[in-house]
């Protein structure tokens, strides 16, 4: 197995492509934690995990709350010690009854903005500062970031679309001060993907969308040492429309 005995952590992995990529991790040997708001739906996971052979932990957390990260960094240390695979996929992209795209800046309300910059990217670079010394330590580690390609230059989401462009580049530079360490960071940019949200929420578009389990398929390459010499880059899938 390409992952046999590493321990990972996944953030979004209540559904979508964080619970695609979890259970992948898992299929290839190695323990998750998962992280989320919904402990329902991390259970779900969890189950999905398990019913495969694979090994997974809950660890509930709200992405926009620094104590919590602290908490999840803590916790997750506490139970497994030093992990070796960091994977930040959690995104504000809906609020459980509606999309968010088509709202223009001016009409955006604050605490949007707010929570899509702490949960895209102020998140993902604490988490990665709590975890890193241990990769450091072990000269080995990978991270890697689910981003986003815009067609429109985040027209109607500029909230999402500032905070995955900062967290490419965040992979961007984060490589950079890396590469001694022999730790690689890269991002996968997917178009939009064919998750249960994007079903409910923009159905006439999922009928050319990237299927889930083809990002997870890419996230287990760049998560192995399959792509020991990758690092640095945002790899972006296209849509079935963006082929023709």
């Amino acid at each position: 197995m390409k992952l046999e005995g590493k321990i990972a952590v996944v953030t979004g992995a209540s559904t979508g492509i964080g619970r695609e990529i979890a259970k992948a991790i898992a299929a290839n040997g190695g323990r998750v934690a998962l992280t989320a708001r919904s402990v329902d739906r991390l259970e779900e996971t969890q189950r999905l995990v398990q019913s495969s052979g694979g090994e997974a932990r809950v660890f509930s957390t709200d992405l926009r709350d620094e104590k919590a990260i602290n908490n999840l960094a803590s916790d997750v240390l506490g139970a497994w010690g030093d992990i070796d695979i960091l994977v930040h996929v959690a995104g504000c992209w809906h609020n459980g009854n509606r999309g968010y795209a088509g709202v223009p800046l001016v009409d955006m309300p604050p605490e949007r903005i707010n929570e899509g910059l702490d949960v895209q990217i102020r998140a993902p670079m604490l988490l990665t500062h709590l975890f890193l010394p241990g990769m450091i330590r072990k000269k080995q580690g990978k991270i890697l970031s689910i981003t986003g390609t815009f067609p429109r230059k985040g027209v109607g989401w500029l909230d999402y679309y500032v905070s995955k462009l900062a967290l490419e580049h965040f992979t961007i530079g984060l490589a950079q001060e890396l590469r001694e360490h022999e730790i690689q960071v890269n991002a996968i940019s997917p178009a939009l993907t064919a998750t249960e949200a994007a079903y409910r929420f923009y159905p006439e578009a999922v009928k050319t969308a990237v299927s889930p389990t083809e990002v997870a398929k890419l996230a287990i390459f760049l998560l192995s040492e399959d792509s020991a010499n990758i690092t640095g880059q945002s790899i972006v899938i296209k849509s079935k429309a963006e082929h023709r």
